[in-house]
């Protein structure tokens, strides 16, 4: 009986390798080189290197509440780093110690910079490195009180593709004191953003 097993083997085995195919390889026509690498963005036209997105930023429900949406343009200066611009409109609600409430729609200017690195890659998939430098002005007070706001400068990590969805969770470094006379346009140092680019 072993020796019957042993030769169904042996044939089971020569057979699957005379009759073992190559694997087939389909390439896209106008293709070159290997289409598993990505090919050098530095080698496209600057019009196939810009990228259109948008999301919704600095998310805090409570006091203070505060949400905001922004669109955003990406320049992919190399096939790791992304620089950009965009803009943000963000409403903001305080409540004093009184009991009332304060609004304000704010109006915000960014500039940033994101950065995959292979060791984030290997740690949580798509992760990149994130900065962003914020400016806000105010287009509307209520109330008897004219907020100033800081300019939050953000650094964090973000996860998901160049293109797709993406969230990304920094900490404001300018992020002001509870003595100060100056209000974060977010609820707290910690911020989140969710978005990416889209086209």
């Amino acid at each position: 009986m072993k020796k019957l097993l042993f030769f169904i083997f042996l044939a089971t085995a020569s057979f699957t390798k005379i009759y073992a195919q190559d694997p087939v390889v389909i390439k896209q026509e106008g293709a070159t080189g290997d289409l598993d690498e990505e090919p050098d963005v530095r080698d496209l036209p600057f019009r196939q290197r810009i990228r259109i997105g948008g999301g919704v930023s600095g998310l805090s429900f409570g006091n203070p509440t505060s949400i905001g949406i922004s669109p955003m343009v990406g320049y992919q200066a190399t096939n790791e780093t992304i620089v950009g611009l965009g803009l943000t409109y963000q409403y903001y609600s305080i409540k004093d110690i009184y009991g009332n409430r304060y609004s304000n729609n704010l109006l915000g200017e960014r500039i940033f910079a994101r950065r995959y690195l292979p060791f984030l890659q290997q740690l949580v998939g798509q992760g990149y490195l994130v900065g962003q430098v914020e400016n806000y002005s105010s287009l509307s007070d209520s109330g008897p009180y004219t907020f100033s706001y800081s300019n939050p400068i953000l650094i964090g990590v973000g996860i998901g593709s160049k293109i797709g969805l993406n969230i990304q969770v920094m900490y404001d470094l300018n992020y002001p004191s509870a003595n100060s006379f100056k209000t974060s346009p977010y609820g707290s140092a910690l911020v989140i953003q969710i978005g990416g680019f889209f086209f």
